[in-house]
């Protein structure tokens, strides 16, 4: 078994602030459905966490710059850390994954390397 990285990107970088209560209640319910199901299975290492949109950018070189939003499409917006026989089992969980309820969203799955 592996452990793979869903890394979700872009989003309505609006979305935490402008949701109502109910409908951020149903996102919530729907996300903790589809993590019961992944831990039930075994397959959930780490739920992950959202990430704030706004951040700051470090070079190799010490230059500080903000994140640009105009980039939103490509900005990590959150992850999830899952495991499974091998990626295209990952992709299938990815799939399922409530993230793609809302629009301008890709998944990256990425497999964690194993270090010892």
């Amino acid at each position: 078994m592996n452990d793979y990285m869903l890394i979700y990107r872009g989003g309505d970088k609006d979305w935490m602030t402008n949701t109502s209560p109910e409908d951020m209640a149903e996102a919530m319910e729907q996300w903790g459905q589809w993590m019961a199901n992944l831990e039930e299975r075994k397959q959930l290492v780490s739920g992950g966490s959202p990430l704030i949109y706004e951040g700051k950018r470090l070079t190799g070189d010490g230059v500080v710059t903000d994140v640009s939003l105009a980039e939103i499409k490509e900005l990590v917006t959150g992850y999830s850390i899952v495991r499974t026989k091998n990626i295209d089992e990952a992709i299938e969980i990815a799939k399922e994954c409530p993230i793609f309820l809302h629009p301008d969203i890709t998944v990256e799955i990425r497999e964690v390397a194993q270090i010892e």
